[in-house]
């Protein structure tokens, strides 16, 4: 199922994809194809912290440090207005619903998508720090 332009979507921003200390994120973030990402309107944003601790992150070497949201619709709307070098570049961008056992939100970016694209993604997501007092690590891992 394709997925309204209506509906948000998170990304874990984990500590290979993020650098704390620069406040940088990975061209590769949203590079795909498939890109995994987990619906907001299955599992609310204040569930998904502990959902993507156990199923995203591999410690000790992969710590989830945020979570990005992005709508749907702004998605595509980045996509459909891409430029490179200066020139329109559009590309089609679907999401669609993929849950898992692990989690019922699971969705996918099919596309594989240009590292400045990616990076124009990057620019336009929210991102959400971790809330006070949670700690990822303490969080048992679930096998996806």
């Amino acid at each position: 199922m394709t997925l309204p332009d209506k509906e948000e979507i998170a990304r874990a921003l984990c500590s290979d994809k993020y650098d704390p200390t620069t406040g940088r994120l990975s061209t590769s973030l949203f590079k795909g194809p498939n890109t995994s990402v987990s619906r907001l309107a299955v599992i609310p944003l204040s569930d998904q912290w502990r959902k993507l601790a156990a199923t995203v992150q591999k410690l000790p070497g992969r710590r989830l440090e945020k979570i990005g949201v992005i709508g749907v619709g702004q998605l595509r709307d980045i996509g459909a207005k891409y430029q490179a070098n200066n020139k329109p570049a559009p590309v089609d961008i679907h999401v669609v619903a993929e849950p898992v056992a692990s989690n019922a939100a699971h969705a996918l970016i099919q596309e594989k998508l240009s590292d400045g694209l990616s990076n124009s993604i990057n620019r336009a997501l929210l991102q959400h720090p971790l809330p006070t007092g949670f700690d990822p690590e303490t969080v048992p891992r679930e096998i996806p």
